[in-house]
């Protein structure tokens, strides 16, 4: 008896997307069952898929059934909000995960030698690393073995050759900053995150972006770093206000916003009266902060869910960015 054809590989996630006309995302949201995409969407994603002789819309990996997932520690809010996206889309997809973390301070957060012995060991479809970069080394190592590996909001610069999943945050620090202008605020400073981290670059470049395109001058003292962290933003903030108080401040996580409120009260001055405040991750302490904070929404889950797609699917993009969202709260207000 004469074996049945396989199917046809699943075509890239930006074809399909382009022939449906809806955006990578979406169809990653279709391909997963997403209770949040509509049946029209659906039908244009299958229909695409149809065309290109791939009716059905389960994805099977082309080699075993398991994903190894390194995770930047075990006590990062986001870090898990992107795990949890890992694992709907598993369990959607049919695949099991073997999920290990980067435990203690190795070097620029990648992940310790070993953890390529242990992978080397059992037959992994593939590798996600979530906020954690491989060394050159590694990469290589991945590639000679033909293992595919994503990276997922990656805190150092990935070697070359690997594919990356980010939210989209030189457009959420772009679309931030507009927010803060539109209020008539011309006077804005911007507390940044660590330096060389990816995404800290990224929203400086935004915040810049916005400031120039609105014919505002950028004065050096009001580009403080707080490292991603509320004490180091609480001091920077201190030394912010002891120069040319700005009437806005634009904060690239709502940890170092935190600090701001702090450092603010401090000094008797009122949010959003006095200085206007916006974040950036819409994380927990955002909405519960007084007064709430205007921040920028990062897709956590969807990151993990687009990144297990591609790395599932055979695609292998240079960079895949997710659209964030402005979150209007009760920190900002008219100059």
């Amino acid at each position: 008896m004469t074996a049945p054809d396989p199917p046809a590989p699943l075509p890239k996630l930006a074809v399909i997307a382009r022939e449906a006309g809806v955006s990578v995302a979406t169809v990653s949201k279709a391909l997963n069952g997403r209770s949040d995409v509509s049946q029209h969407t659906r039908r244009l994603v299958a229909e695409v898929l149809e065309r290109r002789g791939y009716p059905r819309q389960r994805v099977r990996p082309t080699r075993g059934s398991m994903v190894d997932v390194m995770l930047q520690g075990l006590d990062s809010p986001y870090a898990l909000a992107i795990l949890g996206g890992v694992e709907d889309a598993a369990w959607r997809l049919g695949v099991d995960l073997i999920v290990s973390a980067v435990v203690g301070r190795t070097k620029n957060g990648q992940p310790p030698p070993a953890w390529l012995d242990r992978i080397s060991a059992r037959d992994s479809a593939g590798v996600l690393l979530v906020r954690t970069s491989p060394t050159a080394t590694q990469r290589a190592w991945l590639a000679d073995h033909g293992i595919p590996a994503v990276v997922v909001d990656p805190r150092r610069k990935p070697p070359p050759g690997l594919s990356v999943v980010a939210a989209s945050n030189r457009d959420g620090a772009r679309e931030a900053t507009a927010h803060l202008i539109a209020l008539g605020h011309t006077r804005i400073a911007i507390m940044t995150g660590r330096p060389g981290v990816p995404c800290a670059i990224d929203r400086l470049a935004g915040y810049r972006e916005a400031m120039a395109a609105a014919g505002l001058a950028i004065d050096p003292r009001w580009e403080v770093c707080g490292y991603f962290q509320r004490d180091a933003a609480l001091t920077a903030t201190r030394e912010l206000l002891a120069a040319d108080r700005p009437t806005a401040v634009f904060a690239c996580s709502d940890a170092m916003a935190v600090g701001v409120y702090q450092a603010l009260s401090e000094h008797g001055l009122r949010v959003p009266d006095d200085v206007s405040v916006v974040g950036f991750d819409d994380s927990w302490a955002a909405a519960h902060v007084t007064p709430a904070l205007t921040t920028v929404r990062q897709p956590w889950p969807d990151l993990g869910s687009v990144a297990l797609t591609a790395l599932l699917t055979g695609e292998a993009p240079q960079r895949v960015e997710l659209p964030t969202t402005l979150v209007m709260r009760s920190s900002t207000a008219a100059a």
